[in-house]
């Protein structure tokens, strides 16, 4: 009998890819808060504010599909971005664009460590010839 591997989906296949998932979210709120808007339902603008959740939301689920596959990705480059919208736009600390923009550099920061900690070694990637 022959050793050779099939086409049999493993594991790592049939998982749900989150950061397609969390943009479909995304734009599914988007698309019903419009709706309800336009209905005269919900008052969009007071909802709009907080636009850059969905920036960290789409980043972070990016990062978490990244961090499982143990390969590099720029999901927290966005979810850094994100963080430092969300944290001056609404004055959060009394911080403003300019002084909250060392927190979108630690987020940054913390992803590269993340990264360093959790991808796979160079030479285990160049062994699978990837």
């Amino acid at each position: 009998m022959d050793n050779t591997t099939t086409n049999m989906p493993t594991n790592t296949d049939a998982r749900i890819p989150m950061g397609k998932l969390a943009l479909g979210i995304v734009l599914l709120l988007v698309g019903v808060l419009s709706f309800t808007d336009y209905m005269d339902l919900v008052d969009l603008r007071e909802i709009w504010r907080f636009w850059p959740v969905f920036l960290i939301f789409i980043g972070v689920s990016s990062e978490f599909d990244s961090l499982r596959q143990r390969k590099t990705g720029g999901g927290h480059i966005l979810a850094a971005i994100g963080v430092w919208m969300l944290v001056a736009n609404h004055h959060f600390f009394g911080l403003n664009h300019r002084t909250a923009f060392p927190l979108a550099i630690a987020v940054v920061g913390l992803g590269v460590i993340l990264h360093a900690l959790v991808d796979a070694p160079v030479s285990a990637k160049k062994e699978n010839g990837k």
